[in-house]
C-alpha cells in the first residue's frame, strides 16, 4: 500500500521498501528522496494524483482527500468563480469521497445519484441545495475527471 500526503509543494509518496515502486517513482521528474522521513516526494502539480493512481495501477494508493480537492479548488479560482461558489463546490466534493471512503476515479454514477438520494431524503435539503451540490459534483466528474 502507498500513502500520498500533500506538504508545501510537494507530495509526499509513504510506501515500505520496494524496488519495482522505486523504480516508478523515478520516472517523474523532480522526485527526491527524503531519508529522515524515509519517504519520496516529487513536486505537487495538476493531474499528481491521477498519475500516481495510474503509475501503480492495481496497487492500494491511499491520498489525502485535500490532494484530489486542490485541484478543483485551482480550476475554480482560475475561472474567477466566487469563493462562496468554490467553498460550495469543495465542501460538496469533499462529502462525496468521505461518504462513500473512495477516490474520485473510483465513483461511479450511481454513486452520484446515491448521494443526490441521501440529500433528499435523509438530510431533507432544500431544492437550492440539491441544485448547488448537483452542480458541485457535475463541475468536477465533467471536467476534472472527464467522466459524466
Amino acid at each position: 500500500m502507498l500513502e500520498v500526503r500533500k506538504d508545501e509543494e510537494r507530495v509526499k509518496i509513504y510506501f515500505p521498501y520496494n524496488p519495482a515502486y522505486i523504480t516508478k517513482i523515478k520516472t517523474i521528474e523532480g522526485y527526491r528522496w527524503h531519508p529522515e522521513e524515509r519517504c519520496w516526494s516529487v513536486p505537487y502539480s495538476e493531474g499528481v494524483v491521477k498519475r500516481m493512481v495510474s503509475l501503480f495501477d492495481g496497487e492500494k494508493v491511499e491520498a489525502d482527500l485535500s490532494l484530489y480537492l486542490e485541484d478543483l479548488r485551482r480550476e475554480l479560482v482560475l475561472r474567477k468563480y466566487s469563493p462562496m461558489t468554490i467553498k460550495a463546490y469543495v465542501h460538496y466534493n469533499d462529502e462525496v469521497l468521505k461518504f462513500f471512503g473512495k477516490n474520485p476515479y473510483e465513483i461511479t454514477n450511481n454513486d452520484v445519484k446515491d448521494y443526490l438520494f441521501h440529500l433528499v431524503e435523509e438530510r431533507e435539503v432544500s431544492t437550492s441545495t440539491l441544485n448547488s451540490a448537483t452542480n458541485a459534483l457535475k463541475f468536477y466528474y465533467e471536467r476534472r475527471t472527464a467522466r459524466f
